[in-house]
């Protein structure tokens, strides 16, 4: 469940880091304090996790496999809706 929920909050957390990059570049202020505190969230989990996991090689394997994923598939998924939404 461990890598399961890892590679969810990497999704979401790439994912949003997209949206915000996509904010900047169009100057939508109001919008990026909101997504930058929902990455701080998700930041803390995964470093939480990593620090749980760090006395297990192939756990950190396994986990840094989850987080990358999650994160390949949010970056893909975040740029795909706000570019949708926002032309």
């Amino acid at each position: 469940m461990n890598y399961l929920l890892a590679f969810v909050v990497s999704l979401v957390y790439i994912g949003l880091k997209a949206t915000q990059q996509r904010q900047v570049m169009a100057a939508q202020y109001l919008r990026m304090p909101g997504v930058s505190i929902a990455m701080g969230f998700c930041e803390v989990f995964i470093v939480a996790n990593v620090a749980r996991t760090a006395e297990s090689t192939w756990g950190l394997a396994l986990l840094a496999f989850s987080i990358g994923a999650g994160g390949g598939f949010g970056s893909m998924i975040g740029t795909y809706l706000h570019k949708r939404t926002y032309g």
